[in-house]
């Protein structure tokens, strides 16, 4: 997903879930060493994950995205919850998101 494809979506996706345009958004880049793991805890946040490259597995409470895997027919792109990222490479991978926080003053419907 491309950054401008990702905010395009975002503004559609809080729409939806009732927060309008009261939100914030923030870029996150990972640096993933070689074979490593990383988790984020993002209960209230949803993660957007941008041009990734097919060497890392991003798994969340709402979906996953690993294209070296054939028992997964859809690859999400958007994250929540606890998220785990894996380096599958043998070099440093990057895993760029954009994090998307509702205002706290803000509920959902």
């Amino acid at each position: 997903m491309t950054i401008n494809l990702a905010l395009e979506f975002i503004t559609r996706r809080m729409r939806e879930l009732g927060y309008s345009d009261n939100y914030s958004i923030q870029l996150r880049h990972f640096i993933l060493p070689a074979k490593s793991k990383q988790k984020i805890h993002a209960q209230n946040q949803l993660f957007v994950l941008i041009e990734p490259p097919e060497t890392i597995f991003v798994k969340s409470d709402t979906g996953v995205f690993d294209v070296t895997t054939d028992n997964i027919n859809e690859l999400q792109y958007e994250h929540k919850g606890e998220i785990r990222i894996r380096n599958y490479s043998a070099i440093t991978q990057h895993a760029r998101f954009i994090q998307v926080i509702p205002n706290e003053n803000e509920t959902c419907p």
